[in-house]
């Protein structure tokens, strides 16, 4: 059987350069994903000839499409040997629109689809998220414009030096909106972030208001042409603050990356009211599959 494992950070030098030559565009195509998330959603890594090999539940599992260069048939034969081990059929999630039409064409009524919006990824053009340009970008435009006019604010890429101005941030948040419940996997995640933001190799940028860090951002590249975008958090009471953070960091950052993923909605109505009001360039549509 293949042996899956928590992914480490010592896993990011052999499993990045397999993502990320596969060109995929989704959140889970990045080794930090699978890292800072790997608590919550029992991520598994496991590596076959040169096959990145992602397994997700604690007793249910799913598989993600297998990232690399191969005979993908002959790997797909040998998850749907290990479900079979495990007693499971074989099971997949986070499929791109290509990976299905793969499965469906190499394996023609042998698997059942589905996808939700909620699993889908906001993806943008990053010019347009670092411009605003246009009549339907005027109410961005007008945010920042107040809360450049009301607050004296600086901005800055997250470093070494000023990672904790993030923790404060991040505290302050949990703080105010809940550390609990439905919250509680994701301030896991950003703690696993900021304590490993180097070693990730992920990017951020941070806002001070009269020098308080008020808000924080930070992501990782994808591949050359996509950046994800993992968290962005705000304190209350500056408002505006959220807008003028996200064109910062995609202005100064971001704009030799021809894509930025800003991930899913999560069904939540207020973050798909906030994601749609940046009119994604499109949705990446990801699906689940389950063998017959």
């Amino acid at each position: 059987m293949l042996e899956f494992h928590t992914p480490k950070i010592e896993d990011r030098e052999w499993v990045q350069p397999i993502l990320s030559a596969s060109g995929g565009m989704g959140s889970e195509s990045a080794f930090g994903t699978l890292f800072i998330w790997s608590g919550s959603y029992q991520i598994r890594i496991a590596r076959y000839e040169d096959f990145v090999l992602l397994r997700y539940g604690r007793d249910l599992h799913s598989y993600g499409f297998p990232k690399g260069k191969g005979d993908l048939s002959d790997v797909l034969e040998l998850l749907r040997r290990q479900a079979q081990e495990e007693g499971q059929v074989l099971r997949f999630w986070g499929l791109s629109p290509e990976e299905k039409g793969w499965l469906e064409s190499q394996y023609p009524g042998q698997f059942a689809f589905s996808s939700t919006l909620d699993d889908s990824d906001y993806v943008y053009e990053s010019q347009a998220l670092a411009e605003l340009s246009g009549r339907k970008y005027h109410g961005k435009r007008n945010h920042i414009a107040k809360f450049r006019k009301q607050y004296a604010y600086t901005y800055e890429p997250v470093t070494a030096e000023n990672l904790p101005d993030c923790e404060v941030v991040a505290r302050e948040w949990c703080l105010a909106h809940g550390c609990g419940g439905g919250l509680q996997d994701e301030n896991c995640a950003i703690v696993k972030t900021l304590e490993n933001f180097q070693a990730l190799e992920f990017q951020g940028g941070l806002i001070r208001v009269e020098g308080k860090p008020v808000a924080f951002t930070a992501g990782e590249e994808v591949n050359p042409e996509v950046f994800d975008i993992h968290f962005e958090k705000a304190l209350d009471g500056y408002n505006g603050l959220y807008t003028v953070i996200n064109q910062e960091f995609v202005s100064h950052a971001l704009t030799g990356y021809r894509w930025v993923n800003r991930e899913e909605d999560m069904g939540i109505p207020g973050l798909r009211k906030a994601k749609e009001s940046y009119y994604p360039a499109f949705l990446l549509e990801k699906y689940s599959a389950v063998a017959l």
